[in-house]
């Protein structure tokens, strides 16, 4: 079935690029995709996967090569410390990281593999999970043609927690024309994979589906502002993209951006939200960005 599947994702990828888009939203939510007049913001993802983006998104996209972009811009203090750089599991030298590390592929999406003590950690199977990451091609399998421009790699960074060994909370900006219009914060990760969404004076917004929701109450981070100002300094040269913080007790870390959230496929959110993010989204006119 797999086999099956990669044949198809890879038909599908040397199509024209709007056919593809289509068959394949056509595929997954039953509905057509208006190229044309896209509204939503999966329409509109769509629309810029087609249309705009280019190498220069499928750099700012690796999680490694973004480092750079964010130094540029003059927030290296926001970077998590990197540990290393490998191109492949065998590069990986355990005994010379600390106790306590993350390890996940520069092009994954959720894929981290933490160790929070190495007398304990399973590096082996780690290893396998990783080569089967490092194989994975987002330009085939959901034609976010981006993806093409960057090379596989692990990276190994910092863990952060602001718990007994668990993932802190991952606050995602949605920022358009580099203002933050509201904020995405996924919590549980390991278990439950919450969707909470807050305005950004921390207002809860009742925009994901309520399964969706953590029933316990999200507090308002320490240097909430800071956080703000950091994710629209990042944003400004963007139409829309989504910048993803951590906080540690006040000390605010950068996560990644991302340019197309679930590949265009969001489902968390109502439909009447999609249509409203999608109205914050202004496509600027013009030849496709490189």
């Amino acid at each position: 079935m797999n086999s099956l599947r990669i044949i198809y994702h890879k038909l599908l990828y040397i199509l024209p690029k709007s056919l593809a888009h289509k068959i394949m939203y056509y595929t997954i939510k039953g509905k057509r995709l208006d190229l044309k007049n896209p509204k939503d913001i999966n329409e509109k993802i769509h629309y810029m996967m087609v249309y705009r983006y280019g190498k220069k998104y499928g750099m700012l996209t690796d999680k490694c090569k973004v480092r750079n972009f964010v130094k540029d811009k003059g927030y290296e203090k926001l970077l998590p410390k990197l540990y290393g750089v490998y191109n492949n599991v065998n590069e990986i030298d355990i005994e010379k990281l600390p106790e306590k590390f993350v390890l996940k592929t520069n092009h994954g999406s959720g894929e981290v593999f933490i160790c929070t003590n190495k007398k304990i950690f399973n590096f082996e199977n780690c290893k396998k999970l990783l080569k089967k990451s490092l194989k994975k091609n987002y330009a085939y399998n959901y034609l976010e043609y981006h993806y093409k421009y960057i090379q596989p790699k692990i990276i190994c960074e910092e863990f952060l927690s602001d718990q007994e060994n668990r993932q802190p909370y991952d606050y995602k900006f949605f920022c358009f024309n580099g203002k933050a219009d509201c904020i995405l914060v996924c919590s549980d990760r390991e278990q439950k994979n919450y969707r909470d969404f807050f305005d950004l004076n921390w207002n809860y917004l009742n925009y994901a589906k309520e399964e969706k929701r953590n029933p316990n109450k999200i507090s308002k981070p320490k240097n909430l502002d800071k956080m703000i100002e950091y994710a629209e300094k990042l944003s400004n040269e963007f139409e829309f993209v989504r910048v993803d913080l951590y906080n540690i007790n006040g000390k605010i870390y950068f996560g990644e951006m991302t340019f197309t959230p679930a590949a265009g496929y969001m489902d968390c959110c109502y439909d009447e939200v999609l249509q409203y993010l999608g109205s914050k989204m202004k496509i600027k006119e013009g030849k496709s960005i490189q």
